[in-house]
């Protein structure tokens, strides 16, 4: 690799519930990605990205922390951050770094609409276009630096992508700089896009994956048909394709501005979506179709190009983002620094991603769902409640799209204890295997927790 002279500005861009296989460059002929299909081509394109907490508010407080949500506080959606944890901005803002946020926020509890406070609440972002909370994307707005709400006409990404090209170009000579950038697409709803997005996949045929069954469970009553799931699948796909078309712009800024050979640009998602895979919608889920993100970074002369099977977790971003600078975190964080992973062939991955989900809110909470936790290996998925000791378990490998459940295999029983066993260990280490109602309780969630299920009308927890 040659000598770096300065350190490189950073691009992050991420979405909101994209899984995967959602892009060309994953194998997906359905979808048109052409501008992130041609980044992919010069990139390191990982292939096993996992969301540790596949549901928005907990993975976006990990994605800028480095911590998993008990630590960082932003446990379940709608649940506020802590303003005393150290964030990826105040690391690169304190060694000279210009930094700032466009797009969705979620980070501040409810309500939904409220605007965020300068100063801690905005942990070390500079330059500040935000809206907490919004999925009508037709009809958005953002908050500035001085809170003035700006009405956004048009299409969300497409505005915020224009804020997002006016810093590059604007602070081009001021030295490194460090921007995020997080739409709401292809999070539902799927059909809150311009016409000329869903031009392009009307009439087209489009292949469900396997593991998609006749009917969809919505809630613990409502199912949809195959038919909706199709409906739902062309307005995500036109989402990824709006989105592709807003990357391109982003890339066209760094090569007009002469900025693209000193800038890490990293493309992921918070989360997937399963669009009926396992006969399923939302996130909140072990299966890969919630928990697999796609990530792909690039740094032209620093980053390796082509695939990367090795294991990463969301929580490992932003320790490895810092790592292409020579930073790091001033205290212990629960991620690693795995940027070697993108710049070095032979690297390794981790041996065991954790994965969970402390309480079932919101969608999770209306299929009746339970808590769970779980590891994502090269090899297996594992998940188990509070109240057994495994729910499913798979061999990735031999079953890609997870349609055989071995936990109650006696040929497995020894994948099993050793799954388990790792499992307890990372449970130990980060927090305890509890019905979700009883960890709210020990962790002094209740307050919180009752502020947003009020904001929505839902059930209080006495």
């Amino acid at each position: 690799m040659p000598a770096r002279t300065r350190p490189p500005n950073i691009l992050f861009v991420f979405s909101d519930q994209q899984r995967w296989c959602s892009l060309g460059c994953y194998g997906n002929a359905d979808v048109i990605s052409p501008h992130l299909d041609a980044f992919a081509r010069d990139a390191v394109q990982f292939t096993h990205c996992i969301s540790n907490s596949p549901v928005c508010v907990p993975a976006r407080g990990t994605l800028l922390t480095g911590l998993f949500p008990l630590r960082h506080g932003a446990v379940a959606n709608d649940l506020p951050i802590r303003h005393d944890v150290t964030s990826v901005a105040h690391v690169l803002q304190s060694r000279g770094y210009h930094t700032g946020y466009i797009g969705k926020w979620h980070l501040a509890g409810v309500p939904r609409d409220q605007s965020i406070a300068e100063g801690p609440a905005r942990l070390g972002f500079m330059e500040w276009k935000v809206c907490n909370c919004n999925h009508h994307y037709l009809k958005s707005y953002y908050d500035d630096e001085a809170n003035r709400r700006i009405e956004i006409p048009g299409y969300e990404p497409e505005a915020q992508t224009a804020l997002a090209v006016e810093f590059i170009r604007r602070n081009e000579a001021r030295g490194p700089w460090a921007l995020t950038l997080s739409w709401g697409p292809p999070h539902d709803p799927y059909d809150e896009l311009p016409d000329r997005y869903l031009e392009r996949y009307r009439g087209r045929d489009f292949r469900l994956r396997p593991n998609v069954p006749e009917t969809v469970r919505l809630t613990r009553t409502l199912q949809l048909a195959r038919e909706h799931v199709l409906a739902d699948l062309r307005g995500y796909y036109a989402h990824v394709t709006a989105l592709d078309e807003q990357f391109g712009r982003l890339m066209t800024a760094l090569e007009e501005t002469g900025q693209v050979d000193n800038t890490l640009v990293v493309f992921t998602s918070d989360h997937g979506d399963m669009l009926g895979s396992q006969g399923l919608t939302n996130k909140q889920l072990p299966y890969d179709e919630s928990i697999r993100v796609p990530l792909l970074a690039r740094w032209p002369g620093h980053t390796r190009m082509g695939l990367c099977d090795e294991l990463i977790g969301l929580v490992d971003l932003p320790t490895s983002v810092l790592g292409f600078t020579g930073l790091r975190f001033p205290g212990a964080v629960d991620g690693r620094d795995l940027h070697a992973l993108f710049t070095t062939p032979g690297a390794r991955g981790l041996e065991a991603c954790y994965i969970f989900d402390l309480i079932p809110c919101h969608q999770a909470w209306a299929r009746g769902d339970r808590e769970w936790r779980g590891l994502r290996t090269p090899r297996f998925t594992l998940a188990r409640s509070a109240s057994d000791e495994g729910t499913l378990l798979f061999d990735n490998v031999a079953d890609p799209f997870q349609m055989r459940n071995l936990i109650h295999d006696p040929a497995r029983d020894a994948d099993r204890r050793e799954l388990l066993a790792q499992l307890d260990g990372f449970i130990q280490a980060h927090d305890a295997l509890l019905p979700w109602e009883d960890l709210i309780r020990r962790y002094h969630l209740k307050e919180s927790w009752n502020r947003s299920q009020a904001y929505f009308r839902l059930p209080l927890m006495e």
